[in-house]
């Protein structure tokens, strides 16, 4: 299974980074991979949110549901996937520090097609997913500093 963690301070409370990693819908505002996200479940916030998106990696369309497994309000949100092309779970863990919030975005994620999707993980895919993160930390930083 492959890994990739990556942090940023952003200079805002826990409070405005957490309701913005915590909108589901609005994922595609900051997420430049994110196409479409939409929650699916009646439930909005809290455990047991699901919602389904659909994303560009490496070049390729995926489509996957995924499930809030952890909701500790302003400090970290974790999900999994409940079905799509890539299996994941992954978290938004966010820490108070000296003018602002650290976020760290911790995925982990196994590619399809056993052997040959890890060759081509570690070939492409990893290198691409750990630039997304990096992007899209920023321009998460970017929004909430604007």
């Amino acid at each position: 299974m492959g890994r990739i963690e990556k942090s940023i301070v952003i200079n805002a409370p826990p409070e405005k980074v957490f309701a913005k990693v915590a909108d589901f819908e609005g994922m595609p505002e900051w997420n430049d991979s994110m196409k479409e996200s939409k929650i699916t479940s009646e439930k909005r916030k809290g455990v047991g949110v699901t919602f389904h998106t659909v994303s560009m990696m490496s070049g390729t369309r995926m489509e996957s549901d995924a499930e809030v497994t952890e909701w500790i309000e302003n400090e970290r949100i974790t999900i999994r996937s409940t079905a799509g092309n890539v299996t994941f779970f992954g978290s938004n863990i966010l820490k108070p520090v000296p003018g602002g919030t650290e976020l760290t975005m911790v995925g982990n994620y196994e590619m399809p097609y056993s052997i040959l999707g890890k060759i081509i993980d570690k070939l492409k895919v990893s290198k691409d997913v750990e630039k997304d993160i990096e992007k899209n930390n920023q321009n998460l930083k970017n929004l909430l500093e604007s």
